[in-house]
């Protein structure tokens, strides 16, 4: 753990150095939310991150907050052909539930990514993963479950006959996760869908498929503090 200069910091008497904006979830989940101690020693203490060949490393210490608040904000990104890592960070926020407007939640500014997609079958059949970490708020995405569709095509004459069938799916995985001794809400959405044919066209015969999913990668995001 790299060893930084210790320093005094009035700031805003909030325990950062500018006022926080707040996010108001209606839709969105509120997951893992890190505390306050945690969001000021993510905030001040960051020293850099990474998720496979995404590095994020903005080379200041602390103690150069005080002045230039953006200093450690950033973002770096590694791509290979549709798969791509992300790591950055960005200015903690305070969180409110919509229907608590009591309750304070913080959310620290540091995210990884993860997004891949592959084609399948001949009939623009695709499978896909996205992995996200993330603090405190994750989108409400809903799992499509497996369903097996007749795909039919209308006559001239008002009839109709069936060409295929179409195969589709998504999982979704919400979690509370820990890298680095910070707190993260992790998603991972996973979907295919793909068409089988007719043949011949009319027939029925197009097979329902067994879906199969991109996995997650083998690495695992990285975070390092700063230590004093």
């Amino acid at each position: 753990m790299p060893t930084a200069d210790s320093f005094t910091a009035l700031g805003k008497g909030n325990g950062f150095n500018r006022c926080l904006s707040t996010s108001t979830v209606s839709s969105d989940k509120i997951i893992n939310p890190p505390t306050f101690e945690q969001t000021v020693a993510a905030y001040w203490n960051f020293h850099s991150a990474s998720f496979s060949g995404a590095s994020f490393e903005p080379g200041n210490e602390p103690r150069d907050l005080i002045c230039t608040e953006n200093a450690n904000r950033g973002s770096d990104s590694d791509s290979s052909g549709d798969e791509r890592f992300f790591a950055s960070n960005s200015f903690p926020q305070k969180v409110k539930d919509e229907g608590d407007d009591e309750t304070i939640y913080y959310a620290h500014g540091i995210s990884f990514g993860y997004v891949n997609r592959e084609d399948v079958g001949v009939q623009g059949g695709v499978k896909s993963i996205d992995v996200y970490y993330t603090s405190t708020i994750t989108p409400d995405i809903d799992p499509i479950p497996y369903s097996c569709t007749v795909l039919r095509n209308t006559t001239s004459g008002g009839g109709s006959y069936s060409y295929g069938k179409l195969t589709t799916e998504k999982k979704v995985a919400v979690s509370g996760v820990d890298i680095g001794g910070v707190p993260f809400a992790k998603m991972v959405v996973q979907s295919f869908t793909d068409v089988t044919l007719d043949d011949p066209v009319g027939s029925g015969n197009a097979t329902c498929l067994t879906p199969s999913f991109l996995p997650e990668p083998s690495s695992q995001p990285s975070l390092t503090l700063w230590d004093y």
